[in-house]
């Protein structure tokens, strides 16, 4: 087994003969996981190190999927179905906006959300439980440059015919499943004007009903 790293791309090669590729892309995506309103944050910090030493012996399904991992620290969980957000102590919904990848620019782009503030400590929020996403590689859900790079390297492009090439999609804080749905990606969360899944920001001041009372009437 080794790492390789070429450029903006990674490379890890396991000695079951799977290969999960990543880039610089991948990782900025992930370490964002660390900023109040991207999602779910980690508590401990993450880094590239630790996600590629922890696919070099990841159980990796071969349809991919979410991988239970054990990155030190773990997080808050802080994305919910809206229903369920919106139960929150002092529940306010206010416009948001969460990074995700655009097929169709072949590059992440802001999404709007639906952000729910609530009053609740982010100690509320805390979870040990890490997971980290791996899907079977798939060129039309990535970058022309990976394309290409995966194309001019003869293993890469043995993995990808033969079905061993897997990518790396992220990494966060939480469960593959939250209340017992699978978290969809951004762009099908509804936006902020039919929300069916909500980013939640605890400790926060817009959640208090009496500057809510204040916004309101200030127009805010």
């Amino acid at each position: 087994m080794n790492i390789k790293t070429a450029g903006e791309f990674t490379t890890i090669h396991r000695d079951d003969g799977k290969v999960v590729i990543s880039s610089t892309m991948v990782y900025d995506h992930i370490g964002k996981h660390g900023e109040l309103g991207a999602g779910s944050i980690f508590s401990g910090g993450i880094t590239p190190e630790m996600i590629n030493d922890f696919l070099i012996g990841a159980d990796i399904p071969k349809t991919g999927g979410g991988i239970p991992a054990n990155f030190p620290g773990g997080g808050y969980l802080l994305v919910a179905p809206f229903e369920s957000a919106m139960k929150l102590q002092d529940a306010v919904v206010k416009e948001g906006a969460k990074e995700d990848f655009d097929p169709k620019q072949k590059k992440m782009v802001p999404v709007p959300i639906a952000e729910v503030h609530t009053s609740q400590p982010m100690e509320d929020f805390a979870t040990d439980e890490t997971t980290v996403l791996v899907f079977p590689y798939d060129p039309n859900r990535s970058s022309p440059a990976q394309n290409d790079f995966i194309q001019s390297d003869p293993e890469l492009s043995v993995a990808l015919d033969g079905g061993t090439l897997y990518a790396l999609a992220t990494a966060f804080p939480g469960g593959f499943k939250v209340d017992g749905q699978e978290v969809p990606k951004a762009t099908s969360w509804g936006g902020i004007e039919n929300p069916t899944w909500a980013v939640i920001i605890p400790d926060s001041p817009l959640a208090n009903p009496v500057t809510e009372r204040w916004n309101r009437l200030a127009g805010l």
